[in-house]
């Protein structure tokens, strides 16, 4: 269950190496011509990050927004870790019943630990009376 409590959890930080043959390939399934830069969208492909104990997969659960911020360019070749946090947790009631919204930042950080990009993302969990 999506609770007030969760807020502020996080998953462990996870190593990335921005490798060409991945910027490649997602470029080419979001239709962009390939130029040896990274997408400003490809950090929302970092799906590694779990939040120990709390299941976001809940069938039914769409994406409602997201944000992204950058610091400074991500380059091919680039290290960096990067995490999830549960920034908020709030309920809203419309037209099909009360619905709950997750509040996600992602933060990655170089080698050095300086801020490169933050994510900030939505999402919109079926209550319960939608028997899903």
């Amino acid at each position: 269950m999506l609770c007030k409590e969760l807020i502020g959890r996080e998953s462990e930080p996870i190593p990335l190496k921005i490798r060409i043959e991945e910027v490649r390939r997602f470029a080419e399934a979001i239709g962009v011509r390939f130029d040896n830069q990274v997408p400003v969208t490809f950090v929302g492909t970092l799906l590694q990050a779990n939040i120990p104990g709390i299941q976001l997969s809940i069938p039914g659960t769409i994406h409602g927004e997201q944000k992204i911020t950058y610091y400074r360019p991500l380059n091919v070749g680039d290290s960096l870790t990067y995490k999830k946090k549960i920034k908020d947790i709030y309920e809203r009631s419309g037209r099909s019943g009360i619905k709950t919204f997750v509040e996600l930042e992602t933060t990655g950080y170089d080698l050095a630990g300086e801020l490169v990009f933050s994510s900030t993302s939505v999402l919109i969990a079926p209550s319960k009376e939608d028997g899903k």
